[in-house]
């Protein structure tokens, strides 16, 4: 009996700024831009097929409501091993799609998870309309690894729900009440690749805390209790800046630290190590 076996892994992702504005509903309107980048945190996806059977199934090395793309993560590979697609944009829209059709209120749908999975990579990313730009940006090496030292991602062991988060922000867009905030955590995204670019990573990290600042009035449940302690536990400990992780409500929250050591130590088990994955959708079989 002839046995075929695929295949497949997606990284998730952290985002930096901008999150939310590749919602439709805003970037239909004005266009969005998010800066975010894939981590060496995966999800695994394998399809067995035989004369008589097929199966298919998943594994991930990261909490599934971590607040880090996982669920897209995992559609993308889902989506490639079924397709056989190798296209990586038609893997990221077609999971998009899916998701639409899919989730109860599809208005809050974004896009930049299916493609930091896809692309991996560091990205600048412009929505405009129906379409999706995926920027990658030239940093030096040297900035990378320095990045990658200084950021400390810790998850608050909290199931983030992007729905609801995001659900509480767009009623408030529909309101018209915080328009503003997301146009600023926009420009945010382009100030902070531009700092990236130019390896000013204290410039960077302020911005990190910017973003927070709009993020947090874009509704009363962005930032729980359980995100806030966080914040201010890290602060409290050698952070200078913090930033939560997708549309916020739970999940994890990302610091910056010029010596990180004082924040591991203090937040433990609690700390998500990672390093940047530059390959995103990869068939390994």
């Amino acid at each position: 009996m002839a046995t075929f076996i695929k295949k497949v892994r997606a990284p998730v992702r952290i985002d930096f700024a901008g999150g939310t504005t590749d919602i439709k509903l805003f970037s239909d309107k004005y266009g969005g831009a998010v800066l975010n980048a894939a981590i060496n945190h995966y999800v695994y996806g394998t399809l067995t097929a035989t004369d008589k059977s097929t199966k298919l199934e998943y594994h991930a090395d990261i909490p599934t409501s971590s607040g880090l793309g996982t669920s897209s993560a995992m559609n993308d590979v889902w989506v490639a091993l079924i397709t056989r697609m190798t296209d990586k944009t038609k893997i990221a829209e077609t999971v998009f799609r899916i998701e639409q059709t899919i989730k109860e209120s599809s208005i809050n749908n974004g896009k930049q998870d299916q493609y930091a999975a896809a692309y991996g990579g560091i990205n600048y990313m412009e929505f405009i309309g129906n379409e999706v730009r995926v920027h990658p940006l030239d940093i030096k090496k040297s900035v990378i690894k320095e990045l990658e030292e200084k950021l400390v991602l810790v998850y608050s062991g909290k199931a983030h729900l992007s729905g609801s988060s995001n659900k509480a922000a767009i009623d408030n867009l529909l309101k018209g009440k915080n328009d503003k905030n997301l146009l600023r955590i926009k420009e945010i995204a382009g100030e902070m690749r531009n700092f990236l670019i130019k390896g000013d990573l204290t410039g960077f990290s302020h911005l990190m805390n910017k973003e927070t600042e709009e993020r947090r009035k874009l509704s009363k449940i962005t930032i729980s209790s359980q995100l806030q302690k966080i914040i201010d536990d890290g602060m409290n400990n050698g952070a200078i800046s913090a930033k939560i992780c997708g549309s916020g409500g739970q999940g994890s929250v990302l610091l910056f630290a010029e010596n990180p050591k004082k924040l591991k130590k203090f937040f433990g088990r609690r700390v998500i190590p990672f390093k940047f994955d530059f390959e995103g959708l990869t068939w390994l079989d």
